[in-house]
């Protein structure tokens, strides 16, 4: 019992004390007296006990709201970190004759060509991590980032990119993996003989890596925004021989040129080259223009 309820019990107790002394009670005989005075106080007593149970199921009640208040509380903070921490995965493809230009978080942009995938994650706690995974090729434009931080490309693959801000074309797709540098500067990371090597690339520079031997074959193109023709799947001609459309489309799709120097003796080209997946359906569109014969054997190109 309580001491609230305690002291209630003894009010009560003095309070009847005082019946019992009147007349009217006075007039009963003991035994009466006791059996009545035993009621009321049992009575008394249940009353006192109920009023402490209705407390303590009050006491409880509260109690379990408020741990029901705290789960909820705990669950609510835990799904909205769980919100915020969570990695959104985002995957952008391309299919045949397909571009596709992509915005990134931090304002960079990608243009995918065909057949080509470019994957990133974002959450809303860190932001974009400036790191993407491309499989295929694309063209970056990258922005510059208020903290210098840099912007990677396949981070540990074989050929990876490490950039601050530039504009460039990477192609990745096995055994092909290749960099043109338009504007600015980047950073290579590739395994060498040596191990782990890292290299810069300036403006206007074409690096393929060899795979097999694990060589870097550089080269400087004289217009190197002749080899992006793909992004308006067309090739832009003004004067242009034989041996220059050669050399482009050759790059644009990793073919070889045979030993021989193509015949210098065609006549000079301008206007618009329909670019398609397939090269054999743009060799057949360049002997049209040349009036020649071109054949296309295990990635090699022979001028007849």
């Amino acid at each position: 019992m309580t001491e609230e309820s305690s002291n209630l019990f003894q009010d009560d107790n003095a309070e009847f004390e005082e019946i019992f002394e009147t007349d009217i009670v006075g007039q009963m005989n003991k035994e009466d007296q006791q059996a009545l005075k035993k009621k009321i106080f049992g009575n008394i007593k249940t009353g006192i006990q109920k009023h402490e149970k209705r407390k303590i199921n009050r006491r409880r009640i509260l109690s379990y709201t408020k741990i029901a208040a705290s789960i909820l509380v705990i669950l609510a903070i835990n799904g909205g970190l769980w919100t915020t921490l969570k990695l959104e995965k985002h995957t952008y493809q391309t299919g045949s004759n397909e571009t596709l230009k992509i915005e990134l978080p931090d304002g960079s942009t990608a243009l995918l060509n065909s057949n080509s995938s470019l994957t990133y994650t974002y959450n809303m706690a860190f932001g974009f991590d400036r790191k993407v995974e491309l499989i295929g090729e694309a063209y970056f434009e990258i922005a510059k980032d208020a903290e210098s931080k840099r912007f990677v490309i396949n981070e540990g693959d074989v050929m990876e990119v490490e950039v601050y801000g530039t504009e460039f074309n990477f192609k990745n797709q096995h055994p092909i993996h290749k960099l043109t540098l338009i504007e600015g500067s980047v950073k290579l990371g590739y395994q060498s003989e040596q191990g782990n090597t890292n290299r810069m690339v300036v403006p206007g520079e074409t690096i393929k890596l060899d795979v097999k031997n694990h060589q870097l074959e550089a080269k400087t193109v004289a217009d190197p925004i002749k080899l992006l023709a793909w992004q308006d799947r067309k090739l832009r001609m003004q004067n242009e021989s034989l041996e220059e459309v050669l050399s482009i489309i050759t790059e644009l799709y990793d073919l070889e040129l045979g030993d021989h120097t193509p015949p210098t003796n065609y006549q000079l080209i301008s206007g618009s080259l329909p670019l398609t997946d397939n090269p054999n359906e743009v060799i057949e569109n360049i002997e049209v223009l040349f009036d020649t014969k071109i054949h296309l054997e295990q990635n090699s190109i022979r001028v007849q």
